[in-house]
């Protein structure tokens, strides 16, 4: 059955799916507001902008090429909001964060909660664990 937030609970799966995991960077231009702002937990500052997203999963897919997010998207009655709970699993075959490769396969959970304007996703709040992720590929102790 679907219900109001279903259109915006499908972009925020094709982006996921299509952008982060498929590393199809393109299709970040096509949902995401142009002046995008996403909020991440473990950064001072807001990534604004598509380039700067792009430039995010180019990263993540450099120390992890070939990670794949599960994704969980909890349904809202609101259209304004998606929520989704993650689950990354990868391998950590490249540079991430300065750290030669380690070899090592890792997982990593997290949540994200995307506000849509006009059908695109024009801000996330992304809370992730990299502190684990670390441990796992023995940077941290």
């Amino acid at each position: 059955m679907d219900h109001p937030n279903m259109a915006a609970e499908v972009v925020v799966a094709r982006y996921v799916e299509e952008a982060w995991n498929r590393g199809n960077i393109q299709i970040v231009d096509e949902l995401l507001t142009p002046d995008h702002i996403r909020r991440d937990s473990l950064l001072n500052e807001p990534v604004v902008g598509i380039e700067s997203v792009k430039a995010q999963i180019v990263s993540l897919k450099t120390g992890f090429p070939d990670f794949h997010f599960d994704v969980w998207i909890i349904p809202s009655a609101n259209g304004e909001f998606v929520t989704r709970r993650w689950m990354m699993i990868g391998t950590h075959l490249g540079r991430w964060m300065n750290i030669p490769p380690t070899r090592v396969s890792v997982s990593s959970t997290g949540m994200a909660i995307s506000r849509m304007e006009d059908g695109l996703i024009a801000e996330e709040w992304v809370q992730r664990d990299d502190l684990d992720l670390l441990r796992q590929i023995g940077a941290w102790e």
